[in-house]
């Protein structure tokens, strides 16, 4: 009989009992962690998703162990979702701090840490390779110093505990605060029975990676594209070489988009307008369930090869199609591409593909509006917004809403309020340099009387430079702010400015009063309006940025 330890083993269960139960370690030679934000956000609202649908069980794949003789399970596969939900789980005890002491604990000791009897200290139950366990094991632990963050991955676990703990606020913004314990204990719940895994545990490291390639082969094989062109094919009849011929006029459109993965995108924002909204690993399965005969298929492939065209101007302000459209439709078209909201995306297609030339142009200004107060308010990629606006998606293509007007009543409950927009901007901090031109430039416009400021795109780099009047990184003549403080402040949109490319070239890391004299002659009205204070501390940042937002409010209206 073979010896027990050179079976593969397996298990189906929770995510979080698999942190639980075991003390998890990612070897050397695995890559780094590389979930990017869009991969964090979609995996909390998955979660989401499920609990509020009462799911079961949410199934999230095989993670891949080696068993080994200190009692380590090493991952082979599976540190980006282990890593991920240990963050997540970290923003909740965070947020409990003060607040549920029995649940921080309970979340702390169980699934987070445990002890390390050698060392005679409390380790994370996950550790990370060489390069990104310290990091990681202080945003688990917040023992000792933070670690400095010197390579792209230690910036992408700092974005994930970032998004994970701006998830775990607006999981009870809604609630009373009595109630926010039991709604985030049903949610450490979730991820320890509900967010479901295999779990292997392979004899060797030939035989583990093994099961990574055969696991991971699959994918690289048949990508969702070729599954669904496959299906297609297979369902028309005699009528293939038509199918054929759509899908390739519509694969040469989607081309010239040069986007990774655009034909699945393509394929979801088209099914979203359609039928309402999906998930990207749901397009597979709602073309099977569209799709079930010869005739079914003609049309869906007629319907992809007609709105490749409008998709692909939504993207191209250039395009053709805008020919006889507005001039603002053109300037539109490039300022959402600027913006680059990817949910807004099926409805601006919608819009594209139904809207009269001039209801377009009405709906394009609108929507900008509704951009801009999303990100300023961090509301891009929730459920709340992306559901709504799938939904709207849909009626403006099957024809139930047919203007502008229309559209803007149908997404009154997503869209910030002037004064939920002007007290979101007073704070908001702008790291993206593209969004922060964007939006310095639009507020000048609107400082100066620009009739339409929304629509100015950020299209002048060569002779418009952003400057940030804290330096981000300020020597010694910056008293004004401790070293604590100056991070807190840097991106502040009230402590960035608009500044012609050579005379931001000499400033550097001058202190205010040098600075100040250059402002002075700036042609900028929101730029010269800084150089009449008397110095920049963190109450003249403040008090920039409320005026700023007052003007918002007037930039981008609904």
């Amino acid at each position: 009989m073979s010896d027990a330890k050179s079976q593969i083993a397996f298990e189906q269960t929770g995510l979080g009992c698999v942190l639980k139960q075991n003390q998890l370690v990612v070897p050397p030679n695995q890559r780094e962690y590389a979930w990017t934000e869009h991969q964090v956000i979609q995996l909390f609202q998955d979660f989401a998703k499920a609990i509020s649908d009462n799911e079961p069980g949410y199934f999230l794949g095989t993670v891949v162990t080696i068993p080994r003789l200190n009692g380590n399970l090493e991952v082979v596969d599976g540190q980006q979702r282990l890593a991920t939900t240990a963050i997540l789980l970290t923003a909740v005890r965070d947020y409990l701090q003060g607040k549920e002491e029995v649940l921080v604990e309970s979340i702390n000791n169980e699934f987070l840490t445990g002890i390390d009897r050698t060392r005679r200290a409390r380790v994370p139950r996950l550790r990370l390779n060489v390069d990104d366990n310290e990091l990681f094991g202080w945003l688990l632990t917040r023992a000792g110093n933070e670690p400095p963050a010197t390579r792209a991955s230690h910036h992408r676990l700092r974005d994930a505990m970032s998004e994970a703990r701006k998830h775990v606020r607006a999981i009870v913004a809604s609630l009373d605060p009595k109630d926010h314990g039991d709604l985030l204990n049903a949610w450490v719940s979730f991820v320890e029975h509900r967010a479901l895994v295999v779990l292997l545990r392979v004899p060797n490291d030939a035989s583990a990676y093994k099961m990574f390639e055969t696991l991971n082969d699959r994918g690289l094989r048949t990508s969702q594209a070729d599954l669904i062109k496959n299906y297609l094919f297979g369902r028309s009849g005699d009528r293939i070489q038509e199918v054929q011929n759509r899908w390739a006029y519509m694969r040469g459109a989607l081309e010239s988009l040069e986007e990774d993965d655009i034909t699945v995108n393509f394929l979801r924002h088209c099914l979203i307008v359609l039928r309402g909204y999906l998930r990207e690993a749901q397009v597979y399965d709602a073309v099977q369930e569209l799709v079930k005969g010869e005739q079914a298929a003609i049309t869906f492939a007629s319907t992809l090869e007609n709105l490749a065209n409008s998709y692909v101007a939504t993207f191209n302000p250039e395009h053709e199609k805008w020919n006889g459209y507005p001039d603002s439709v053109r300037r539109g078209i490039e300022v959402l591409s600027l913006l680059n909201v990817r949910p807004l995306r099926p409805l601006v297609l919608a819009v594209a593909a139904k809207f009269s030339e001039k209801e377009t142009a009405k709906a394009l200004q609108f929507l900008i509006s509704l951009c801009v107060r999303l990100l300023i308010a961090s509301s891009t990629r929730s459920g709340s917004v992306e559901v709504p606006l799938a939904t709207a998606a849909q009626e403006v293509f099957g024809g139930s809403i047919s203007s502008a007007d229309a559209l803007k009543a149908k997404l009154a409950d997503i869209t910030p309020s002037d004064a939920e927009f002007k007290t979101e901007f007073e704070t908001t901090r702008v790291s993206a340099s593209r969004l922060a031109r964007y939006y310095l430039r639009s507020l000048e416009m609107a400082a100066k009387g620009e009739r339409e400021p929304w629509f100015i795109p950020n299209d002048e780099r060569a002779i418009i430079n952003l400057e940030h009047v804290l330096p981000k990184k300020p020597l010694d003549n910056w008293p004004q702010f401790t070293a604590e403080e100056a991070p807190v402040w840097v991106n502040r949109l009230g402590n960035q400015a608009l500044m012609r490319a050579s005379d931001n070239s000499d400033l550097k890391s001058d202190d205010f009063l040098a600075k100040k004299e250059v402002y002075k002659d700036s042609p900028y009205v929101l730029t010269s309006q800084i150089a009449e204070l008397a110095d920049w501390g963190a109450g003249a940042i403040a008090a920039r940025q409320v005026a700023l937002a007052k003007l918002a409010v007037e930039t981008w209206p609904i």
